[in-house]
């Protein structure tokens, strides 16, 4: 399993993301079990999870955490991958290289998808050679 930074646990490790922490940590789970070398680092209002540690490395999805509201998850899928799950990337969560996103509110089920989605995403980017 790959390694989240304490920054970015720190950021929903708080009260006032009781509600969606489940649905966090089961995301976050699914996108760091597909390699041992991925890292999931929070900017300002998004954990990006790239292929490993270092600062170059392709990034196969993106956790916007900007309020606790809710979680915008978006991820490298192949354009064949469709789901009733998937929408347009809300206002403000595009991200270069992401094509399919979905939106957990509390409440809302984690998809069941989300551990081969998450395994597509990783080996969709790190067998793209155009990526930085």
């Amino acid at each position: 399993m790959g390694t989240l930074s304490d920054r970015a646990w720190e950021r929903v490790n708080t009260s006032s993301w009781d509600a969606l922490r489940p649905s966090f940590q089961r995301i976050n789970d699914a996108l760091l079990s597909v390699s041992t070398e991925v890292f999931g680092d929070l900017t300002t209002i998004y954990i990006k999870y790239s292929t490993s540690v270092s600062a170059t490395s392709p990034v196969y999805a993106v956790v916007w955490v900007k309020t606790a509201k809710q979680l915008v998850v978006g991820m490298a899928l192949p354009e064949s991958v469709s789901a009733p799950e998937f929408v347009g990337p809300p206002q403000g969560t595009k991200y270069k290289g992401l094509t399919r996103y979905f939106v957990i509110k509390p409440g809302d089920a984690v998809p069941d998808s989300i551990d081969h989605w998450a395994r597509l995403a990783f080996e969709t980017v790190v067998g793209d050679t155009t990526q930085p």
